[in-house]
């Protein structure tokens, strides 16, 4: 019976023993599986960060868009500037060009490479004809790493090799205006050209004119004179005429006619070679500054 007695508690004991053993191992197991749980969800919160780190905060994120969309307006806004320089139109030009009187119509001549003013006129002189009446403003350009731009006063009077005295080109702002008149129903289909300049100091233009007036037709022949051999002006004095009830000066040739006109009015210089064109020159600038 001891012996039995010893056996059945043996037995007992080893399923006792195994029911712990296995809840042992059980919660090793479910420790395990709580750690490798904890350990990916470390894991996957640290992959997390890497990538919220390289992709930036929400404020890094919106200084690097709106950065993005700055470069691309001032990439638009400056290819748009240089295009517009470079495909510089006329009617751009005409719109910023004081021409200090209306005009009728108007011509525009790229002289980059024009040799000297003999080859300029020739030019000119071949689109007379293109119209008939009224007073066309010529606007002479220039090419410069492909932007066109209008000539100054300074230019234009080197490019047409004019020889003012230094006193009256210094008192001229670079405002200035060539251009040429036609009279209505005129059988002549030559047009009388005129220049406009603007000064900064009527007192030293009427004096530096007054000296001028020497070698004036000499050095404006091939403006005005399409011979090209305009008499010498020392040899024959300038009167003072009335014009449209403004002090004018005129310059008679050897024949007795008159040749030449100027007269300084409201700042401009107006130099003509026809008594016509001088009195609608004034008269339109008179009609533009009322």
């Amino acid at each position: 019976m001891d012996q039995e007695k010893i056996k059945s508690n043996y037995k007992d004991l080893k399923v006792l023993r195994t029911y712990t053993s296995d809840m042992a191992d059980a919660v090793r197991e479910n420790e395990a599986s709580v750690i490798k749980i904890a350990l990916a969800e470390k894991a996957k919160r640290e992959e997390e960060d890497i990538y919220k780190k390289a992709e930036g905060t929400k404020t890094s994120k919106t200084f690097f868009v709106l950065g993005g969309v700055f470069l691309i307006i001032a990439a638009i806004v400056g290819s748009s500037f240089l295009i517009s320089k470079k495909e510089k139109m006329p009617e751009t030009i005409i719109k910023n060009t004081n021409t200090f009187i209306l005009h009728d119509t108007y011509l525009f001549i790229d002289v980059t490479n024009i040799n000297g003013p003999e080859e300029l006129f020739v030019k000119i002189n071949q689109s007379s004809q293109e119209y008939t009446s009224g007073v066309r403003a010529v606007f002479l350009t220039r090419t410069i790493e492909e932007v066109s731009e209008e000539l100054t006063t300074d230019n234009f009077i080197s490019k047409l090799k004019i020889n003012a005295p230094n006193t009256l080109t210094r008192s001229l702002s670079n405002k200035y205006l060539f251009g040429q008149y036609k009279e209505k129903n005129s059988p002549d289909i030559t047009a009388n050209n005129f220049l406009i300049f603007e000064t900064n100091n009527y007192n030293q233009a009427y004096a530096s004119l007054l000296d001028w007036e020497k070698t004036m037709s000499k050095d404006l022949d091939i403006l005005f004179f399409s011979d090209n051999k305009a008499e010498d002006s020392s040899q024959k004095k300038w009167q003072d005429i009335i014009i449209n009830n403004n002090d004018a000066r005129v310059l008679y040739g050897q024949n007795g006619q008159a040749i030449l006109y100027y007269t300084l009015i409201n700042n401009k210089v107006i130099i003509t070679n026809t008594l016509e064109a001088l009195k609608e020159i004034i008269s339109r600038i008179i009609v533009k500054n009322n």
